[in-house]
């Protein structure tokens, strides 16, 4: 079975740059940059690497803040801090990064990296013979372990505690399978994407109405045969809000993306790490 590994780029390199601050190299032309960010990454990729073997690697990374999302609702993230450049500098170091450690790097401008990995796995994934591994500890990514598994196996692998995700841990956290995941994020939100949800639900109450209805669209029907209570009647009210969150929340699967399978072939691994002082890593 060929293995393919598609990493979430962004949640390496934001833990990486607030968790090595103030790491700094001087470079060959004599200037001083922040490299904390790069350290952090290369370093866990290399865990990676000898974690899954004989692996082909795609790294998805942000292109902006402005997607598709934040057109249909400008709010989206909005209560997230801009980027700080310290950071922004060292995205280009990160792409040379996985060159060096030969994964394809993927952007795609208008969507999320969440996007281009979803995308990817439902292409691979009509394809048997593959295992697809997405390397993430973002819970919007667990909504792709309810994707069509006929042909190839899709599994979730969380870095941070280095173990894969399965359905039993989704139903301990979000109340329901996989499948349902979308339509009790809809009704709860997101604080995290500003995703806005119906106001006064969190994951329990949602997680309940789920589970008696099936589905947002199904408890949208019922919404007449609802006990009346100020619960429902703001659900009801604002349940236009838990159709934009739902649309938000789904992460797009359909952008054409062009697949050839290839198990990473690093280039020059020793030399980038030479190159910014991070020998240490070797």
């Amino acid at each position: 079975m060929k293995r393919v590994c598609l990493i979430d780029v962004s949640g390496f390199i934001y833990r990486a740059f607030y968790g090595f601050q103030n790491i700094t190299r001087r470079l060959a032309d004599g200037s001083t940059i922040e490299i904390g960010a790069v350290y952090g990454f290369c370093s866990s990729m290399l865990k990676l690497m000898s974690t899954f073997k004989n692996a082909m690697f795609l790294a998805a990374l942000d292109s902006s803040r402005h997607t598709f999302r934040s057109e249909i609702y400008p709010q989206y993230k909005a209560n997230r801090k801009s980027t700080p450049p310290e950071l922004s500098a060292q995205f280009p170091i990160i792409r040379e990064a996985c060159e060096c450690f030969g994964f394809r790097p993927l952007t795609i401008p208008g969507f999320e990296a969440d996007d281009i990995i979803a995308s990817y796995v439902k292409t691979i994934a009509e394809n048997p013979g593959y295992e697809i591994i997405v390397v993430s500890s973002d819970k919007d990514l667990m909504q792709l372990l309810n994707y069509d598994q006929t042909y190839s196996k899709i599994r979730l692998y969380d870095p941070m505690k280095q173990k894969f995700i399965n359905d039993g841990e989704v139903l301990e956290k979000f109340g329901v399978p996989p499948s349902m995941i979308l339509d009790v994020m809809a009704l709860m939100g997101d604080s995290s994407d500003n995703i806005p949800g119906v106001p006064g639900i969190g994951i329990k109450t949602a997680a309940a109405l789920i589970r008696e209805f099936g589905s947002l669209e199904r408890l949208i029907q019922n919404l007449d045969h609802l006990p009346k209570n100020k619960k429902n009647e703001i659900l009801k009210k604002e349940i236009d809000k838990a159709k934009l969150s739902k649309t938000l929340a789904t992460l797009k699967n359909d952008i054409e993306v062009n697949f050839q399978y290839s198990e990473a072939i690093p280039t020059d691994i020793e030399g980038f790490l030479n190159k910014f002082n991070l020998g240490s890593l070797l």
